[in-house]
């Protein structure tokens, strides 16, 4: 949603700098290129997800403490209110679901008209008698036909010109075909299936088709040319996905044959830019902690050191087995977890895990984990895509002194 959202912003302000800048600018290849290449940019530029590396605002506030049976039951509440939100959003249907259905259902249809049109047409021009000339396709029908050309085919209606005004009206189709004015047309129509609840599409369809049109124009101009289009004025067309020779236009194009050229035309393309940059930051998100996600707990050693002169003990390390502090570890990336923690009480020989949340930030490589009463500080030992390894360290007393506790966690991400 948020891409199609952003490919139609972006043909709005695309457009809307043509319509001010180029609408009547007379260096038609120029404004050719602007309009395919901001119509390929608006459906490119949105789908770039760059990761921008921006300061994380954490969440301020106080949360529930993980540390302390007495601070569990608060939380117990707010993680079933929250459970049961989840639980009635989850049977709801979002307005990003319904206009995802509508988009896919829209794109669905007219992309099957496309195809449908693409396909009668080369299947009718491909019945067309004709003859090759230079690699171009060539019919000349002994009727009123409109004169249109598709690829590399043209199809002439001969009926009421003379011979000189044909060969007018083929070296008009023949510049479309040289132009690759077809290529034009085609991805517009693919932009229109694409984008086709933008209206801005539309209009970058219509005036495309009028730059072709005057820039065959340009080509073939002399007196006799421009008495071509008092000939036969008429409505008529063959097909939306043709180029055809239009007679509905004929003021515009006779209007753009006797418009002067600027001297800065060239630099009106240049609108494109600010506008390429507004999208594609646009499209940007801030980069986000490779902790942010969903892990679960795997395994987890526990190592215990004995201090002090005369230690009766050697160290030893053991495995922690199901004893570990957090499960079902979701990094958010507002700077919040959720988690189930050990309240480090036991029911028929299990450890008891509720509900709980707190703050987290990385700085470097430690871990920071803030509750009410302050940090618990775990140094980060591995992160990569999949594997998280961190380790805390306690010190604890002993009838012959202290003794050093260093535990090692490891989570591997949900798929």
């Amino acid at each position: 949603m948020r891409y199609l959202l952003l490919a139609a912003a972006a043909t709005a302000l695309f457009f809307a700098a043509y319509w001010v800048l180029m609408r009547h600018e007379k260096r038609h290849q120029m404004v050719r290129w602007y309009l395919m290449g901001t119509l390929v940019l608006s459906l490119l530029l949105p789908a770039i997800h760059l990761r921008l590396a921006v300061p994380q605002q954490h969440i301020a506030g106080n949360l529930p403490g993980i540390f302390s049976q007495a601070s569990l039951p608060g939380m117990a509440s707010t993680a079933s209110t929250a459970s049961t939100t989840a639980t009635a959003d989850a049977g709801s249907v979002s307005f990003a679901q319904v206009f995802l259905w509508v988009w896919l259902t829209g794109f669905a249809v007219a992309a099957t008209l496309l195809a449908v049109r693409v396909l009668r047409l080369r299947r009718r021009m491909r019945a067309l008698p004709c003859r090759e000339e230079d690699g171009i396709r060539l019919t000349l029908l002994d009727d009123d036909t409109p004169a249109f050309s598709f690829g590399k085919h043209i199809v002439v209606g001969t009926k009421g010109f003379s011979d000189a005004e044909v060969q007018q009206l083929v070296g008009h189709e023949t510049v479309h075909v040289r132009q690759g004015h077809t290529v034009d047309t085609l991805l517009c129509e693919l932009a229109k299936a694409v984008l086709w609840f933008d209206p801005f599409v539309y209009l970058y369809a219509r005036e495309l088709k009028r730059v072709h049109e005057y820039i065959a124009d340009s080509a073939m101009m002399s007196a006799s040319y421009a008495e071509l289009f008092y000939h036969q004025v008429s409505g008529r067309s063959y097909s939306p996905l043709a180029n055809g020779f239009d007679y509905r236009m004929v003021h515009q194009r006779i209007a753009m044959m006797a418009r002067h050229r600027g001297r800065s035309g060239w630099l009106k393309p240049l609108a494109a830019v600010p506008v390429a940059v507004a999208v594609l930051l646009a499209a940007c998100s801030p980069k986000s902690s490779p902790l942010v996600g969903h892990w679960e707990y795997v395994s987890g050693t526990s190592e215990h050191v004995f201090l002090g002169d005369n230690v009766p003990y050697p160290g030893f390390t053991v495995d922690m087995g199901e004893e570990h502090l957090l499960d079902d570890l979701t990094f958010n990336a507002d700077g919040t977890a959720s988690f189930l923690a050990w309240n480090n009480t036991m029911e028929d020989h299990k450890f008891v895990y509720e509900p709980c949340a707190l703050e987290w930030q990385v700085v470097g490589d430690s871990l920071l984990l803030r509750n009410e009463r302050g940090e618990e500080v775990w140094h980060i030992q591995q992160l990569d895509d999949d594997t998280l390894v961190f380790v805390d360290s306690d010190i604890f007393t002993y009838h012959g002194g202290d003794g050093h506790q260093r535990n090692t966690y490891t989570y591997r991400r949900k798929k």
